[in-house]
């Protein structure tokens, strides 16, 4: 059987979605606005079988989600049915309970409508500002970066000296600390700016600073616009001028960047939240 995802597909809408969407963040929000989305090339067969399948898997990653002991990230897997069905979803660390799900049940929405209906890609992906939903024909669970990892920045310059300098500082950061905090997620905030880095929890440490390692390099285009994103397969990246998540989520990085400062670079100061 063919199985290949094609690259991500951005969609002409996305300046148009997010222009409109840098205002103050209100908690609760599921922020769903979409970034990026792909899908396979390939049809999988028999459709039914496959669609069957893959509905199961839905069901069983928003039940996760939805559970009081949820931890934002799931996988769930139909391998032996006729046509087998793998699907995953995270919601970033700040995007919880109620707001985790309406994200996801938008990323289950979309892909249904643009890689299932009417023809069963047997991959898809969608990538939200709150999270992420994948599905394959066949395991995918371990991969970090793939083909189509891509930047989106967005938002004027900032004026303020300073700024893109502390951007691609905290970002970096966030880079080097985030494949060893547990749960492969931080949020973190210093010199004016906000920012955080995610990895799905089953590529390890080693996948998660892969991907990141990347999802900087992407990023690095960003600044000085005031809003920059980095996605990937395995791994998402943001920063912004303004928070976009509640003040006490975010993460000491220093902790981190402790156990393995790189090249005898000390880490900043980052503010309390």
């Amino acid at each position: 059987m063919h199985h290949r995802m094609g690259r991500f597909l951005l969609l002409p809408a996305l300046t148009l979605v997010v222009a409109s969407a840098w205002v103050p963040i209100t908690f609760a929000d599921p922020q769903a606005t979409l970034l990026n989305q792909g899908c396979s090339q390939y049809n999988a067969t028999p459709a039914s079988a496959f669609i069957a399948a893959l509905n199961s898997t839905f069901a069983s990653l928003r039940a996760n989600l939805s559970a009081a002991s949820s931890v934002g990230f799931a996988t769930a897997a139909e391998p032996r049915a006729a046509a087998p069905a793998f699907a995953m979803a995270q919601c970033r660390p700040y995007v919880a309970g109620r707001d985790c799900v309406a994200c996801f049940d938008a990323a289950a929405e979309r892909l249904r409508a643009t890689c299932v209906a009417g023809r069963a890609a047997n991959g898809g992906r969608a990538i939200f500002d709150g999270c992420m939903l994948r599905y394959e024909s066949a395991a995918f669970f371990d991969q970090s970066t793939l083909p189509g990892n891509t930047q989106l920045c967005n938002g004027s310059a900032v004026q303020a000296g300073g700024f893109a300098d502390a951007a691609r500082a905290l970002v970096a950061d966030l880079a080097a600390a985030v494949p060893r905090v547990p749960g492969l997620a931080a949020a973190a905030a210093s010199g004016g700016v906000y920012a955080a880095a995610q990895c799905v929890e089953t590529v390890g440490e080693a996948g998660c600073a892969q991907c990141l390692n990347v999802a900087v390099g992407n990023i690095d285009g960003c600044p000085p616009n005031s809003d920059g994103r980095a996605v990937d397969a395995g791994c998402f990246m943001r920063y912004s001028d303004r928070s976009f998540f509640p003040a006490n989520s975010t993460v000491d990085l220093a902790i981190y960047l402790r156990s393995g400062i790189l090249d005898g670079k000390v880490p900043v100061a980052y503010d309390e939240a």
